[in-house]
């Protein structure tokens, strides 16, 4: 597997290690026949066996920082990879990058940096969001945090899901109703556009993972 970008040290077996630097290096780590990619910053003392959860014939997995998530457009990347291993037709390949997308903003925004969903309601709001998450991504804790990306399919389903670090919510919490946190993450607009281009949704793991569900 060569390619600008690509090394296996310290990767699971069959996973690439991206450099973090853009979407075309990227784009060759999740070449074929890599059955994931690891973001350089992320490989560790991490037990990459408990993180992912191969076994499916249909499999493609990434992990990759805050940051790198925030700045490059990385779900195309990754639906471009899944579209090299399996047939998606343009309608489908639409809905999953419309639902995956909106889930890893969720997860950027809500989940890893943890700004107010309501910041971005207005044009003072947006610029004071802007600043504060500039001002969290200086934090390398923050900025390095994980966010990964799950896709298995076979030939009627493709499922995608979206992991982020955050803490998540009470379970008791007022915000909670039928399962969903409605208060921010995956609440509101963000849940209609899930819902509105994917078969199934599952808020899990006190919101911290978003699991979407697309029928053939």
């Amino acid at each position: 597997m060569g390619g600008e970008g690509i090394q296996m040290v310290a990767a699971p077996p069959g996973f690439t290690c991206w450099d973090g630097v853009s979407e075309t290096t990227l784009e060759a780590a999740l070449s074929p026949p890599a059955a994931g990619c690891i973001e350089a910053d992320l490989i560790g003392e991490r037990d990459w066996d408990v993180v992912f959860t191969r076994g499916a014939p249909g499999y493609l997995a990434l992990a990759v920082t805050t940051q790198s998530a925030y700045r490059h457009s990385i779900v195309r990347a990754f639906i471009g990879a899944m579209a090299s291993r399996t047939s998606l037709c343009e309608d489908l390949r639409v809905r999953i990058y419309s639902a995956v997308q909106e889930a890893l903003m969720n997860a950027i925004f809500h989940g890893n940096l943890k700004i107010d969903p309501h910041l971005r309601d207005s044009l003072d709001g947006l610029l004071a969001s802007q600043e504060a998450i500039e001002l969290k991504l200086a934090s390398p804790e923050v900025a390095h945090a994980m966010i990964r990306l799950e896709a298995t399919w076979d030939a009627s389903t493709v499922h995608v899901a979206v992991r982020d670090s955050g803490e998540g919510y009470d379970a008791g919490s007022p915000c909670m109703r039928n399962g969903h946190d409605m208060c921010d993450g995956a609440s509101g607009r963000g849940l209609d556009i899930l819902e509105a281009f994917s078969d199934g949704v599952q808020v899990l793991n006190g919101g911290t993972t978003i699991r979407l569900e697309f029928r053939r």
